[in-house]
């Protein structure tokens, strides 16, 4: 009960600092991978295979410390061990989920530990590997989890920019998603057809939209 009082202390004053804090943008650079286990021969192993890839590491002995000294909205992966003190890796994929961290997760198991993993690839994990970890595996595991990554980057992106519509621009947009033309939208939502094409101005500036082909690409994921 101790240690689930402390977990939940530190996960309080983590949510307070996490608030607001989704204006991370979507940064082309390498994505970063922490290695989190509190057995240090596993991070020693982990971090020398995946930088022989090539890929650049960060290594962490808690998911609590990992929490407190990185911003979860900035692209990136994760390998974490399941089983660990203060935060296993089940609540730190539950925390990262709650605040919508584009971050792909890779569990890390040992034996008996396959239907904890299988039951973090349903709540989205990208994909789990078991210790001693499979070169070709862990190659295929941190494609996957990388490409899970981008893609909830750019979807994170897009409901950041999609909230800054009012509701009369967002029913305009709903409007162009069905493929409706000015004046029909101007017919349907009771407006002019000039106030029509300022609402759609602002919608297509607002969702940082070049075409409206490029808009509407946008608001399927959404809906996706």
């Amino acid at each position: 009960m101790n240690a689930q009082h402390h977990l939940n202390k530190h996960l309080k004053h983590l949510d307070s600092q996490t608030a607001g804090n989704g204006s991370a943008a979507i940064i082309s650079e390498p994505l970063l991978i922490h290695i989190i286990d509190d057995e240090e021969s596993v991070r020693t192993s982990c971090d020398f295979l995946i930088s022989s890839l090539g890929l650049p590491t960060q290594v962490w002995s808690s998911a609590l410390i990992f929490l407190q000294q990185v911003d979860i909205y900035r692209r990136a992966v994760v390998v974490s061990d399941l089983m660990m003190p203060e935060m296993s890796g089940q609540a730190l994929q539950a925390y990262l989920n709650k605040h919508d961290s584009p971050i792909g997760f890779i569990a890390l198991t040992g034996k008996g530990e396959i239907a904890d993993a299988v039951n973090m690839l349903k709540q989205g994990a990208a994909d789990y590997l078991e210790k001693p970890i499979n070169s070709h595996r862990l190659q295929e595991a941190l494609a996957r989890a990388q490409a899970l990554t981008i893609k909830r980057a750019q979807l994170y992106n897009i409901k950041k920019l999609y909230a800054q519509l009012t509701e009369k621009e967002k029913q305009v947009a709903n409007e162009l998603l069905q493929g409706n033309l000015n004046k029909n939208i101007a017919d349907h939502l009771d407006i002019s057809v000039r106030t029509v094409e300022v609402h759609r101005s602002q919608v297509m500036k607002k969702m940082q939209a070049q075409h409206v082909s490029e808009l509407i690409q946008k608001l399927v994921m959404l809906d996706s």
